[in-house]
């Protein structure tokens, strides 16, 4: 991972800059670092917002030729591992709310987005463009409307947390978990054990429909999060989750 690595001070977005040095043939583990985007994106088509070199913004190129229905194996193995790297920087105990967000203190301090593309025949994931943001030095103080939902590693460790550090523990724990699911080997258990709310009333909200229930576990494999509700245990793909008490 990171090599070879591709510095940009301000760009649109990382995802755009490394799904185009995927076109143009630059190899597995390329990797694009910026200190500030314009367009970031985030999971659902959101944005992604940071003040410049405040936050550990990065994409990575990989070529996993698995089949499509372990996609989710890469979002799992890119949460773990960024966890990982939190806590060996800071030593800040860090969870993963399903499927992508990662958590700090009961807030949210980063985030994953995983973008793929088939092969021709469309067997196998021949390319995926692996986003991660990680909130390092954000002050949401002046952001109503994130100050009591999001934080920082700075004021989650209370101290100044190194953005090269934090890169560096990044790149060697996704490329040891990477390695490990090309083998064979999946974190979904290491990353379930991670998942908040699991044994709690939660609000999953689709474009389709918003249920309550008790969130049961996860599905071996794509890891959908199943819910039980009154008709039955649910299984979701995709979704915001909520604890239900907060709303």
């Amino acid at each position: 991972m990171a090599h070879p690595l591709v510095y940009v001070p301000r760009l649109t977005s990382t995802q755009t800059l490394t799904a185009r040095l995927a076109e143009s043939g630059w190899p597995e583990g390329t990797t694009a670092l910026a200190e500030e985007q314009t367009a970031g994106r985030g999971r659902l088509g959101r944005s992604w917002w940071t003040p410049p070199g405040q936050a550990l913004l990065c994409s990575i190129l990989l070529r996993p030729a698995i089949p499509p229905r372990q996609a989710q194996q890469l979002t799992m193995v890119a949460a773990v591992a960024a966890a990982e790297a939190i806590e060996a920087t800071c030593d800040t105990p860090t969870a993963i709310k399903w499927p992508n967000d990662l958590y700090v203190q009961g807030r949210k301090v980063g985030g994953i987005l995983t973008e793929t593309r088939l092969s021709i025949r469309g067997d196998v994931l021949e390319q995926a463009v692996v986003g991660i943001g990680i909130n390092v030095a954000v002050d949401f103080s002046s952001q109503p409307e994130l100050q009591h939902t999001a934080i920082s590693l700075h004021a989650a460790a209370g101290r100044e947390v190194s953005r090269i550090a934090l890169f560096t523990h990044l790149a060697e724990r996704l490329e040891r978990r990477y390695e490990e699911l090309l083998a064979g080997r999946s974190c979904q258990d290491i990353w379930s054990s991670r998942l908040l709310w699991i044994g709690e009333e939660v609000k999953v909200i689709t474009p389709e429909e918003t249920v309550v229930g008790i969130a049961v576990g996860v599905e071996e494999t794509t890891g959908a999060l199943l819910v039980r509700t009154s008709d039955g245990i649910k299984t979701f793909q995709a979704g915001d989750v909520v604890l239900h008490r907060q709303h």
